[in-house]
């Protein structure tokens, strides 16, 4: 059985979805990117860029390796990114699909990240250990 889920909200101050800070490295799902993190995108981007970003950004499924990390990028339903991320001492995720959990590359998780809720049943129901914490506007 899971703990109870805590709760985190967005970045407040200059507009609208200032995105969602996570382990001090990543930036999800914010409108504006940092220039400082790594920017994790909510939805799939293009296929092909044609510039260079001055940002780091991933918005592509995938498997990266990012200043010594390896981030693991899933498409869900709706274009949404699920991402498992390994922080060499314990490996993170963010959901927003709760059909991702299922995925065997996902593996074992030590902190979930979700937005919705759908996502935290899910947890529930698969009796994944591991903390959980909402991610919300």
């Amino acid at each position: 059985m899971t703990a109870a889920a805590a709760t985190i909200q967005s970045e407040k101050g200059q507009g609208p979805r200032r995105g969602f800070p996570i382990a001090g490295k990543f930036l999800f799902a914010a409108i504006e990117p940092n220039k400082k993190l790594i920017n994790l995108s909510a939805v799939i981007g293009i296929d092909t860029r044609y510039k260079n970003l001055d940002y780091q950004l991933i918005d592509y499924p995938g498997e990266y390796d990012i200043q010594g990390m390896t981030i693991k990028c899933f498409l869900g339903k709706g274009d949404k990114l699920n991402y498992v991320i390994d922080l060499d001492k314990k490996i993170i995720g963010i959901f927003q699909s709760p059909e991702v959990l299922e995925n065997d590359e996902v593996g074992v998780v030590n902190e979930r990240f979700y937005t919705d809720d759908r996502v935290a049943k899910k947890i529930d129901q698969m009796e994944l250990e591991g903390e959980q914490k909402k991610l919300e506007d």
